[in-house]
């Protein structure tokens, strides 16, 4: 008889342990990459899903003489960049959590040349809790680099906050 409670424990933690495992699985991933082209204007599937929030594609724009955010613009005069020498990179995530739970996701942007180099990297950070949103990431850049960006390499990262 205690041989048979022992199995019957031995089952019961074996269910816990695949429902936990199941629930886990159904809510995705914590981390996601994917290599993309660069093309402007064009929308680009991602099919993503980090924790509950699913970022279902990305469109990325070129254009703009002012950076993305202040400590851009900080560094492009510190450089002595200027609106005829720089342009922005927006990249605009389709994004969307359906859970009550606060998550926040870092989208991470490699821009990369034809041989897989890098030549730039930037990110963001947004908080989401029961909405979708359209997330932007951008980037000042010399607008004569633009023309080398072959490839992005997305990197998403969630956490539960």
């Amino acid at each position: 008889m205690r041989r048979t409670s022992i199995i019957a424990f031995a089952l019961a933690l074996l269910t816990a342990a695949a429902f936990a495992g199941a629930a886990r699985a159904e809510e995705g991933s914590l981390r996601f990459e994917k290599t993309v082209p660069f093309q402007s204007g064009h929308l680009v599937s991602l099919g993503a899903q980090v924790g509950p929030v699913r970022v279902s594609q990305v469109q990325f724009a070129v254009g703009g003489g002012s950076g993305g955010g202040i400590g851009d613009t900080i560094r492009a005069r510190v450089h002595g960049g200027d609106s005829d020498t720089l342009t922005t990179i927006t990249a605009s995530f389709d994004s969307e959590n359906p859970k009550d739970q606060e998550w926040v996701v870092t989208y991470t942007l490699e821009l990369l040349d034809a041989d897989g180099k890098l030549i730039d990297r930037f990110s963001r950070k947004e908080s989401f809790e029961g909405e979708a949103d359209v997330v932007k990431a951008e980037r000042s850049i010399l607008t004569y680099v633009v023309p080398m960006i072959s490839k992005v390499r997305i990197k998403l990262e969630a956490a539960l906050d």
